[in-house]
This record gives C-alpha cells, structure tokens and sequence, in this order.
C-alpha cells in the first residue's frame, strides 16, 4: 500500500496544488496578451511568481492539503477536495466575458477532479491482498442506484433511491465490520424489491447478489462480480473489525435513530422523491481548519511582538474549536442513525431463511457465517 500512495501523491498534488496555481498562471497570461502590445512570459516563470505571490494567502489550497490529510483513507473524497481551490477560481473565469478563460474555467476543475479520481483508483484497484485488508476505501458498483463502499471500519451502502417515508433522517445505511454475522454469495432468478432499514427500496435484478447480514439489518446487493465483492468485505472485516459499544440507550445520539425505528412500520401514504442531503456539516470542519489557519498566524504575529493580536489567537481559535466540536457531534450522531436504521434490540434477522423468492446460494461462492 505503501507504494500504491507514493505514486498517488504527486497526483494528488498537481490536482490541489498544481492545478489552481496553473490556472492563475495561464489565465494572467491570457490577461497580458489582451492588453495593447502586451506581451506574456514563459509559463515555468509566470508559475514560480504566481505562486510565490498567492501561496500565502490563497487559504484553499492549505485546507485541501489538511483535508487530504484528515481524510487519506477515504478515496471517495479525494475528487470532491480537489474542487476546493479549483471551483471558486474557475466561476470567476466563467464571467470574465472571453472564449480562453471561459474554457479554462471548465477545465480547471474538471482537470483537478480527474487527477485526484485517479490516484484513488490507483490506490484502490486492483484488489490484492494488501487493499483487502488495508484500511483504504474500496468503492464497489451494484447494478440500478446505489453503490457499495468498503471503509476502513465499516461497509456504508449510499446513492441509494429516496426513502419511502419522507421523515427518514438518513438516505444511507451502514454496518460496522465487528457486528457483521454473515456474509453470502448467491443469484436471484427474478426481480424482486428490496427495503433497507432507512426505508429505501434497491431493485434486485436477475442476477448474483451479495448477502450480508448484521448490525440488526440484512443488505441484498446486486453485484456483477460477487466473489470478488464477499472475498473484499470477508477479508477487509478480518483485519479491520474493532468492536466500538453503542452509547446508553437513554443517550440524546438516539433521538435520529429512535424517530427511524417508528418509520419502518408506518404506512407509506404518498411515496418520497426526495433524497436526503448527506455532507453539509463537513463545511464545518472546513471552517474549523480555515479559522485554525488564521489563529496560527495571528499566534505568530502575537510572538514576534504585536500582543494586540492575543484577540485573534482567542476569537479564531474558539471559533475552531467550537466548529469542530459540532462537526464531531453532528457526524457521530448521523453515523449512528446510519449503522443502526432498526432497533439493537431486534437483533439480527435469520441467515438460513429465504431472503426473496428465487433466491438461490451460488455453490462456488465464498458462503461465511460468523456466528
């Protein structure tokens, strides 16, 4: 794995380092060849100056890198980070008026985006035996809505369909690796409906299909390549299952759990078309580590002999520190709505019944019970 990031990183740099610094760089070029015999400098030079001018004060950039380092497991953030010092430089080149910085805009991000989707493709495929059982982020497709990802400590299916009910808190369902109990490779000969614990409803076509079982829910996922899918969750739940108790039942982090589990009964009167918005309270973090930025360097300017700047270091670093406490409290509270859509109580549902009608186990598949 050590190797795959080595060849990942530079990537990952040209994407959030590289990318917006050339195009800042191209775009004043264009700026100086638009004015009456003016006249552009090589690109090597315009970037050193470019970049010398701006790496200071051009936080995105800084709070890319932070992120990146936050999240260096998590490969499905990778492309969306890239687009935080790309996209603000690219919607102001949208209005500049002309043709060049119009499509320069467009591929600023679009450029950073690829890059950064390609060092996570380069670290998460193909699936040897050191990606099973790393910690990296392994994104698995299924056929209709809906995709699997095999996290460092859980499996998180997202992108599913709108929950039937409209009051569902969550749009996505997850199991940690330590409560998974079964894990089972097997087809279905017909279509069939399947609801997931955050009432969403996945169509099962004809098929193989992945059955996994724990956490109190049960996941029919229609997966093309199967085997290889169970040999990544059986092998990846192996190495990276750390046992993580639930808080009291009487905690407040239930109030989003408790309010589904009256979902799952209900009746539906009008189906739901709407999907739930996931990620908002990340832009907190990005707050926190902007506000971080800004109090370290009013900590230097307070050292080297202006006091006055005390006030910042205080007001900044509350602000930090405030922001992300919230984020925290927010993420955990969603995380445990997500692995825990269907009471702990309930417990888990029964491996040898029939999950659907034309359900058949694949005889050549890598079948698990973990009782």
């Amino acid at each position: 794995m050590f190797l795959r990031y080595l060849v990942a990183l530079p990537l990952i740099l040209t994407s959030y380092v590289g990318v917006p610094f050339a195009y800042l760089t191209l775009s004043s070029q264009l700026f100086r060849r638009s004015l009456p015999g003016g006249t552009s400098q090589s690109f090597t030079t315009g970037f050193t100056e470019t970049f010398t001018d701006h790496i200071g004060g051009f936080w995105p950039v800084p709070v890319a890198l932070v992120l990146f380092a936050a999240l260096w497991w998590m490969t499905t953030a990778w492309p969306r980070i890239a687009l935080l010092p790309s996209a603000p430089l690219a919607l102001t080149g949208l209005f500049s008026g002309t043709v060049d910085k119009t499509l320069l805009a467009v591929a600023a991000p679009a450029v950073a985006w690829g890059l950064a989707q390609f060092a996570a493709k380069i670290v998460s495929w193909p699936l040897t035996r050191d990606v099973r059982r790393s910690a990296a982020e392994v994104v698995v497709g299924l056929r209709g809505e809906g995709r699997l990802r095999v996290q460092s400590r859980r499996l998180l299916l997202d992108k599913l369909p709108p929950p039937l009910q409209k009051g569902s808190p969550v749009g996505r369902v997850a199991i940690r690796f330590d409560r998974i109990m079964h894990v089972e490779a097997g087809a279905v000969r017909t279509a069939a409906k399947w609801r997931l614990g955050n009432t969403s409803e996945l169509t099962i076509t004809p098929g193989p299909v992945l059955r996994i079982i724990g956490g109190g829910q049960e996941w029919l996922l229609p997966v093309d390549d199967v085997e290889t899918a169970a040999r990544l969750v059986l092998e990846r739940a192996e190495a990276r299952s750390k046992a993580e108790p639930r808080p009291p039942m009487d905690s407040s982090r239930w109030t989003s759990a408790k309010h589904l589990w009256k979902l799952q009964d209900a009746p539906v009167l009008r189906p739901n078309l709407q999907k739930v918005r996931h990620g908002a309270h990340h832009m907190m973090l990005v707050l926190s580590a902007l506000t971080t930025a800004m109090a370290g360097f009013a900590a230097f300017r307070m050292f080297t002999g202006d006091w006055t700047f005390v006030f910042g270091v205080l007001f900044f670093g509350g602000v930090a520190l405030g922001s992300v406490l919230s984020w925290a409290s927010i993420g955990a509270t969603q995380k445990l709505t997500e692995e825990n859509p269907r009471s702990p109580l309930d417990g888990d549902p029964d491996p040898h019944r029939t999950p659907v009608t034309g359900w058949s186990p694949r005889s050549v598949s890598p079948s698990r019970s973990l009782f």
